[in-house]
């Protein structure tokens, strides 16, 4: 009886223990979130975009703030226009505020932003071709430990903001010298 009991529980706990190893090994089960990269809401990811509105001269700008507040993840969205005629003193192109959004992101839409986030840095793999107007995508946090930008006409940093846009609810960018 001893014996038989001692077989079961060796049994029990082998089975528990290839169950833990299989899941700290298989990353497909793994739980990817924003709130494991948030830690105690002292960070902010930026996501910025410029596009090439007004060809080499620039164009208008977007932003995506995404944050942990209490124990939510929400995002800001700031979209600017321009006018390509109108002009600081220094030549730049002005700037306006133009639509200011706030909202909590759903576990779909984090996952869109993931998506966005692993595809721009798999771009960085493809050929750049020299040109000087582009559009231009950076995503970095408030402390400065993640920075990553790709610049240039390539149609699939486009599509992949375009996807990102859709999938958080707004409207695809179109420009116009593509």
């Amino acid at each position: 009886m001893k014996t038989t009991f001692l077989i079961c529980l060796l049994i029990l706990f082998t089975c528990c223990y290839n169950k833990e190893i299989s899941e700290k090994t298989n990353p497909e089960q793994s739980e990817y979130s924003f709130e494991n990269l948030f830690y105690n809401n002292e960070d902010t990811i930026f996501i910025k975009s410029q596009f090439a509105d007004c060809g080499e001269w620039g164009g208008h700008k977007e932003l995506l703030k995404v944050y942990d507040s209490e124990r939510k993840i929400k995002l800001t969205y700031i979209k600017y226009k321009i006018n390509c005629g109108k002009r600081d003193d220094k030549g730049s192109i002005v700037q306006e505020k133009d639509v200011t959004t706030n909202f909590i992101l759903s576990k779909s839409q984090q996952t869109v932003l993931m998506n966005y986030i692993n595809n721009l840095m798999r771009l960085k793999f493809v050929e750049q071709k020299f040109s000087n107007s582009g559009n231009s995508f950076s995503i970095e946090d408030s402390k400065g430990k993640l920075k990553l930008s790709q610049y240039g006409n390539n149609s699939h940093l486009l599509n992949n903001y375009n996807i990102l846009m859709e999938g958080l609810g707004f409207s695809k960018v179109a420009i116009k010298n593509e």
